[in-house]
């Protein structure tokens, strides 16, 4: 019958936006599926075929630039929090846009950031 959660008067609301999402799960879902794709090129997939451009055109135009938009977003929402990765972020993009695997090495600098629990460090 009550909801759980009081009412709060719109000066005690927070003006920072909201920017969590499922940044992390994104990236790795995009390089995992960018590597698939890659090696179902490299073993399978005769050039030149429909198929073969197919695949190509995904883990190219698709999955590398969505790894790298996520990568991105989750630096926004670790700026929210406080945690600054500086200029290295666009590095970190770039890199991406040709090899998705490099999120991987994102992950481990966020986490020295941030730490285990998710909390940026003091």
């Amino acid at each position: 019958m009550y909801d759980s959660e009081p009412i709060r008067h719109p000066d005690d609301i927070s003006d920072a936006p909201d920017e969590a999402g499922p940044w992390l799960a994104l990236l790795a879902a995009s390089v995992v599926a960018w590597v698939a794709f890659v090696l179902l090129e490299w073993r399978l997939l005769a050039e030149g075929t429909f198929v073969w451009a197919t695949v190509r055109s995904l883990s190219t135009l698709i999955l590398a630039p969505l790894a790298a938009a996520a990568l991105l977003q989750d630096t926004r929402a670790l700026g929210v929090d406080g945690v600054e990765i500086g200029p290295l972020k666009w590095a970190y993009a770039a890199v991406a846009l040709l090899f998705p695997p490099v999120g991987g090495l994102y992950l481990c600098h966020r986490r020295v950031l941030v730490g285990r629990d998710g909390r940026p460090l003091d």
